[in-house]
């Protein structure tokens, strides 16, 4: 399944290269295209990681840090670090928090679902200002791009592989479902 979600994020990723195109051009134009390419992925990994904070938080958690590849807020300390490597399942980035026990399994699947969808309003966002602006201009076609690695980063997230939104959604379901009593 992880193949999975990278395929659909580097499709969508070599999509947004194509977008570009048009507005850079030759050798550099390329050096250019993957320059933006990356920055909307940081744009769209930071969106997402801040939905799940957002989330976390107003349902009650303690939120250690937020990672952004390879940037790190220790939101303790108030501190911006740099950070190479992600954990185990984290593509670009992660929120560390605690959760009190109370109703954790439900609340674990809302901060998990709060970063795909998250990335999916981005995308809505992003798609309707690159319709009224117009993907003929650079800031039209920069939106569209982004509308489109968003989208892509959002369904990619949800597919169920170890350490994926997917899959924290998905083990809450099934551990919903063992705890129900039979009738």
């Amino acid at each position: 399944m992880r193949v999975l979600a990278m395929a659909i994020f580097f499709l969508t990723a070599f999509g947004v290269m194509g977008v570009l195109s048009e507005h850079f051009r030759g050798d550099a134009g390329l050096v250019l295209r993957l320059m933006m390419d990356a920055m909307l992925c940081f744009v769209a990994v930071l969106v997402h990681e801040l939905g799940h904070a957002a989330v976390a938080r107003q349902l009650g958690a303690d939120i250690r840090a937020i990672v952004v590849l390879p940037f790190a807020f220790n939101t303790k300390r108030r501190e911006l670090r740099l950070k190479w490597r992600a954990g185990m399942g984290d593509l670009g980035g992660y929120v560390s928090y605690t959760l009190d026990r109370i109703d954790a399994r439900r609340k674990h699947m809302m901060i998990a679902a709060a970063g795909p969808i998250a990335n999916l309003l981005l995308a809505l966002v992003a798609g309707t200002g690159a319709a009224l602006v117009g993907t003929d201009t650079l800031g039209g076609a920069l939106l569209g791009a982004l509308a489109l690695l968003s989208a892509g980063m959002g369904i990619a997230n949800l597919v169920p592989f170890t350490g994926s939104d997917g899959h924290h959604i998905l083990e809450g379901f099934r551990a919903g479902a063992r705890n129900k009593p039979v009738r």
